[in-house]
């Protein structure tokens, strides 16, 4: 189709940086991006738009002017910068994601295709007991506490809505989405979730610098690194609509906990040392998050089977890359 694009929001972002990569490296696709922020390998894309997803000019304009197969949207405030300014969060995560919506149900309108729409989700989105270990299924413990969680969760039913039932004038997306565990990336240090301690602990340690943690060692979660994500997002994205009976999967890679990571790393670089600052808040969210994802409906559904566990992952890719 004519000037037909995939459309990437939150293109600076961790996600937003390596999808970019992928898209224009591999599959050579037209990549519309929209940011408030550049993205470093802004030369990958055909148009880079400086500007909020709230701004809907800016979305109304899009709109006008591309046939618009894919949506991308990873634009989100995070988990803990969410408990920290509740209104940014709700502007964001659920008036832009709105707004990403409705661009899509327009294109529906104006250009008689079903727009894909990828949206990130989160372990977040669950509530569970403290030390709860029974790997956690997609329909189970869904009453989140987090303020994210709460976004997540929310867009996630409405665009379930979009995707069956459509808006009032029946126009529809096909909505797909990931419920992921923390990311771990070689190329970035992530800010503003509640994860991050496993990234910025790797990410001290190659820097030959000790690490303050803002959780206990004995806390524990699910997590992936970059590559498995984006081919998580690849997979999802290209498996025929009739084989995905869900809108929502979990995927998840390895559970460690701190003093696991922390084990790890010391085989590499023994003289890391950590100590621990527990931040209350963070650690409540940390417990309130399962320790281990069912994953098998990605598994069955769209053949999702990580390449990394904790072993390989940092000596395949972790050290490998930041060695270099």
């Amino acid at each position: 189709m004519k000037n037909s694009i995939i459309l990437i929001s939150g293109a600076s972002g961790e996600i937003g940086e390596n999808l970019i990569d992928y898209f224009s490296n591999i599959e050579k696709r037209k990549i519309i991006a929209i940011d408030i922020n550049k993205p470093k390998n802004q030369s990958n894309i055909f148009k880079f738009i400086k500007g909020s997803i709230l701004n809907t000019e800016i979305l109304n304009k899009i709109n006008e002017e591309y046939v618009i197969e894919e949506i991308y949207h990873l634009a989100a405030v995070l988990s803990t910068t969410a408990e920290q300014n509740k209104k940014l969060a709700q502007n964001v995560n659920i008036d832009g994601t709105n707004n990403l919506f409705n661009l899509a149900l327009s294109q529906n309108l104006k250009n008689n295709i079903i727009t894909k729409f990828f949206f990130p989700s989160s372990i977040a989105v669950y509530n569970v007991k403290k030390n709860y270990t029974i790997p956690v299924s997609e329909n189970k413990f869904c009453n989140p506490k987090t303020t994210y969680g709460q976004h997540k969760l929310f867009c996630e039913n409405l665009g379930i809505a979009f995707d069956k039932y459509g808006n009032n004038q029946n126009f529809k997306i096909d909505f797909r989405s990931i419920r992921f565990p923390g990311i771990i990336s070689i190329n970035s240090m992530p800010s503003g979730g509640t994860s991050d301690y496993a990234p910025e602990m790797i990410h001290s340690a190659i820097k030959n610098k000790n690490y303050s943690c803002f959780v206990s060692e004995k806390s524990r979660l699910p997590f992936i690194v970059m590559p498995d994500a984006i081919e998580a997002i690849v997979k999802i994205m290209t498996t025929p609509k009739k084989k995905l009976k869900n809108n929502i999967y979990n995927i998840t890679s390895f559970s460690p906990s701190v003093k696991d990571f922390l084990k790890t790393i010391q085989k590499k670089l023994p003289e890391f040392k950590i100590n621990y600052v527990i931040d209350k808040m963070r650690e409540d969210i940390v417990n309130q998050w399962p320790n281990f994802i069912d994953d098998k409906n990605a598994k069955n559904d769209w053949k999702w089977n990580p390449k990394y566990d904790l072993e390989s992952a940092f000596n395949n890719y972790i050290f490998k890359n930041l060695e270099n």
